[in-house]
């Protein structure tokens, strides 16, 4: 049987030391009531660290004077994605064009009619929106308030994303961009992973669309700056240096597009 494990002791040790006690712990919750082998180990997770996540919380706000600074955190951390996105998309329009000279097997209809461009902002609008996503997670953890499981404890929750404190209560959140980002399938599969644990939320960090996941008494949900509220950041800030990141991103694209057309024409 393993010792009592405290916010205290885990915040003594490594992240892979904190990853390994949380592990041993969690195998000792009962779990049977769930019969899906990711969710139940998703459940154990959230169940030990949401027990520790109080103590854990009140040392980070007690210790935390990053909110004074979030503005510049959170241009660092635009700035520093601006930067790598656009390294990668040099990268990208390089690779495409390569594939497309060699006139390979197409895959789509835009390789096989050779529409560089098309080619190339399909894959570009993917990988920018899957990357957004832990650009999410790593301005949030700038507040005392939020907790990410990866970065904090190299643990991964199927389903969870962030964990909040807000009202003296720990919340176990997925966090996406849009209101509107689920598909149906997508919204079934949420639903499921977080109805398994205590004080689940569902975040859309900017209030923009429609929602595809249903509002109930179980699984909250809230979108925007009252997300960012939440947690004490400014989402002016947000917004205004995300909007600055994605215009910067924007006229790199613009002037890769504009040279391929030159060199074609």
């Amino acid at each position: 049987m393993p010792s009592e494990l405290t916010a205290e002791i885990l915040r003594q040790h490594s992240v892979k030391e904190r990853k390994a006690l949380i592990l041993e712990h969690a195998s000792l919750i009962d779990a049977t009531h769930i019969t899906d082998e990711k969710l139940r180990k998703a459940y154990k997770l959230g169940t030990i660290i949401s027990s520790l996540s109080k103590d854990y919380f009140y040392y980070q706000i007690e210790q935390n004077n990053q909110l004074e600074q979030q503005s510049q955190l959170i241009q660092t951390k635009t700035d520093d994605f601006a930067t790598n996105f656009i390294d990668w998309l040099e990268k990208d329009f390089e690779n495409k064009k390569q594939i497309l000279d060699r006139h390979p097997n197409p895959r789509n209809l835009f390789e096989l009619c050779g529409a560089k461009l098309l080619v190339t902002s399909n894959s570009v609008t993917r990988s920018l929106s899957t990357k957004m996503g832990r650009l999410w997670e790593e301005i949030s953890n700038i507040s005392p308030y939020v907790i990410v499981p990866e970065f904090e404890f190299n643990i991964k929750i199927t389903g969870i994303d962030i964990v909040i404190f807000s009202n003296e209560t720990v919340y176990l959140a997925q966090l996406k961009t849009p209101k509107g980002t689920l598909t149906g399938s997508q919204k079934t599969r949420a639903e499921k992973e977080l109805s398994i644990q205590e004080n689940p939320l569902f975040i859309a960090a900017f209030d923009l669309g429609q929602w595809t996941f249903s509002n109930s008494s179980q699984i909250p949900r809230i979108a925007g700056s009252e997300f960012w509220q939440k947690i004490c950041m400014d989402y002016n800030f947000v917004e205004n240096h995300v909007r600055t990141m994605l215009q910067k991103i924007d006229k790199a694209f613009s002037q890769l597009a504009a040279s391929e057309t030159s060199n074609n024409s």
